[in-house]
């Protein structure tokens, strides 16, 4: 009788193992889709969106965005520098409240968004965002 309960107990495993897997392959197959149809995407006149990437690790995985930003001089770099905490805020309450997020966020992703200075060449600030952040 114990030999069925093992089997079961392993058969269980093996079933949410694999479906671990597959949300990951979606996660990273959707990131794919959405930077192959929609990216480069300008956002404004000096904000782009590079990539939408999935990656993979031991935990649900992160799901990151790139940007890349062009400063046209160093006051608009300080303006920006100056709210990065409203733009930090934006993100976080854009992933709480987004419906599109909803199968990621059900699996615990982490959301990360990178901002890249392309004029200097340096990421200059990057927002982590995961489940005790967004729930």
């Amino acid at each position: 009788m114990r030999i069925h309960y093992i089997i079961l107990f392993l058969f269980a495993i093996v079933a949410f193992s694999s479906c671990q897997e597959k949300k990951a392959d979606f996660f990273e197959r959707e990131a794919k889709a959405y930077t192959a149809k929609h990216c480069p995407q300008q956002l404004d006149e000096f904000t782009r969106v590079d990539s939408v990437v999935y990656v993979k690790n031991e935990e649900a995985g992160d799901l990151r965005f790139y940007y890349s930003v062009t400063f046209a001089e160093d006051t608009l770099r300080t303006l920006m520098m100056d709210h990065l905490g409203e733009l930090g805020d934006s993100h976080l309450k854009n992933v709480r409240n987004s419906v599109l997020f909803t199968k990621q966020k059900e699996a615990g992703v982490t959301f990360t968004y990178i901002y890249y200075d392309a004029v200097r060449g340096d990421n200059f600030v990057e927002y982590h965002f995961t489940p005790e952040d967004y729930r």
